[in-house]
């Protein structure tokens, strides 16, 4: 039996995900406790909601409770089993939902405690559930009968080397996703990247296998495979550490490599050209296939298939090619899509950086006018006693005051539009050497495109090459009844 969990929030999410029923066959809640609806979302927004009193964030336990195959459980055996877990967390007399599901003929279940105490305004501690997890695993084992699982903490054998897992969840999820199976990927990469003798060399036989390198966010270099997932090089390569793959492949320019979302849209456009050119393939065969001639002599014809002087079959023009000029068009319409919106973007960015300009000025023209005013008009007092006396006395003063902040009014106007104009020439600057990185990137993709459909059909001719030229098989011969004579 395997017990996981963790502290979470994000109820809405949760409860989604709980209610999955493209992804299990059934879906069952089997008990609603302390909470005020039978509602799930209902239910866990509820118990997040209680974290508000308290400093916390995350205010849900998600465990999941999955008993072997081969073991199968009662309702009353499900409930020992959530109790048990319960006491070992420390989540006795809490809230809690439970949520049976059966998956591919398993059946396992999810639990969702509250961990806000409402005595204390606290959180209930999920602090080294692992061991926790694992002494709630053992007890059940053993009050159930079920099979020993061993575990790296609480049952763990001290004698024997820690038990690692095949597949971490990250890599079980991306194989659910493509349907790929990591271990094959691992040992397929290892081995391209042993006979390689540098990045060059490696990049070229990962494109031929169906992969693409590409720059990562946060790692060097990841491998985005045919269906679109992405994978740290490090990580895929098994007889070599990350410093001796930097040596290695460091020949590779990183400017070169299409950054993650371009190599998946560029993997998307292959399967989708591999996937229309078989189509079209699979209707010929259907419409106008020839038969296969019989005999020697058809044996001798089917052999003697028209080749070049270099003995492979003649490939077809790119710019022929129906599947190619699809994909290039797909790749055209997908770049106009990311025209509009980069310009849509920029067109944004503009308008945000130039409201904060104006908004700077603003307020530097509020400082700016309180301080000349501060200068020609005294505050209080004898001071503007005298200076109000002194304006009656000689009203030009007034007059001058006027004409000496409309001067300067126009002082701050000619420094503003200069500063405005000098702001909006470094954005469209900005905006035009983005433009031409956009552009260039694009010419890369069509290239790269280009490249790998030529790959792509001098593979697949070679193919067919090799399969006209495989031998007939022989005649069936009749079985020998004894030593090769009649007897």
């Amino acid at each position: 039996m395997i017990i996981k969990g963790a502290s979470r929030a994000a109820p809405a999410k949760l409860a989604k995900h709980l209610e999955r029923k493209d992804t299990n066959e059934r879906v069952e809640k089997l008990e609603f406790r302390d909470v005020p609806l039978e509602n799930l979302e209902h239910a866990l927004r509820h118990m997040q909601m209680l974290t508000a009193a308290t400093q916390g964030f995350k205010g849900l336990y998600h465990a999941n409770i999955d008993p072997h195959a081969d073991y199968p459980m009662t309702k009353e055996q499900w409930f020992r089993a959530v109790d048990v877990l319960e006491q070992e967390l420390g989540f006795e007399g809490q809230p809690r939902v439970i949520v049976l599901h059966k998956k591919e003929g398993r059946e396992h279940i999810h639990v969702v405690w509250a961990r806000t105490d409402l005595e204390t305004l606290t959180l209930r501690s999920d602090a080294f559930t692992y061991g926790k997890h694992e002494r709630a695993s053992a007890r059940l084992e053993e009050e159930f009968g079920h099979e020993h699982v061993p575990g790296k903490w609480y049952k763990r054998d001290m004698d024997k080397e820690l038990p690692m897992a095949e597949l971490n969840h990250a890599e079980w999820q991306q194989k659910e996703r493509s349907k790929l199976d990591p271990r094959l990927r691992k040992e397929e990469i290892t081995g391209l990247y042993e006979r390689a003798d540098n990045g060059q060399a490696l990049k070229s036989a990962l494109e031929d296998a169906g992969y693409l390198l590409a720059r990562g966010d946060r790692r060097a270099m990841v491998v985005v495979d045919i269906a679109g997932e992405v994978h740290s090089l490090n990580r895929q390569i098994t007889t070599a550490k990350a410093k001796e793959i930097r040596e290695k492949i460091a020949d590779i320019d990183m400017d070169s490599l299409p950054d993650v979302n371009a190599a998946r849209e560029l993997q998307e456009q292959r399967r989708e050209a591999r996937n229309s050119a078989k189509g079209r393939a699979d209707m010929g065969d259907a419409r106008g296939g020839v038969e296969a001639p019989e005999g020697a002599d058809g044996a001798r014809r089917v052999q003697e298939r028209p080749e070049d002087a270099s003995g492979r079959l003649p490939t077809l023009a790119p710019s022929d090619d129906p599947a190619l000029v699809e994909a290039r068009a797909e790749l055209d319409r997908n770049h106009d899509r990311r025209r509009d919106i980069f310009e849509q973007d920029w067109e944004k960015r503009i308008a945000r950086e130039m409201d904060l300009v104006m908004r700077q000025i603003n307020e530097q023209r509020d400082i700016e006018r309180r301080v000349d005013w501060k200068q020609m008009e005294p505050g209080k007092g004898i001071e503007r006693f005298e200076h109000k006396l002194k304006d009656r006395l000689d009203p030009q003063r007034i007059s001058d005051r006027y004409d000496e902040r409309q001067r300067r009014e126009k002082e701050r106007d000619a420094r503003d539009v200069q500063r405005r104009e000098a702001r909006m020439a470094e954005l469209q600057r900005d905006r035009e050497q983005a433009r031409e990185k956009l552009e260039r990137k694009f010419d890369r993709e069509h290239s790269q495109l280009a490249d790998m459909h030529r790959r792509d059909q001098e593979r697949a001719r070679q193919q067919e090459l090799d399969r006209a030229r495989e031998p007939q098989s022989p005649e069936i011969k009749p079985p020998d009844r004894g030593g090769g004579y009649d007897r």
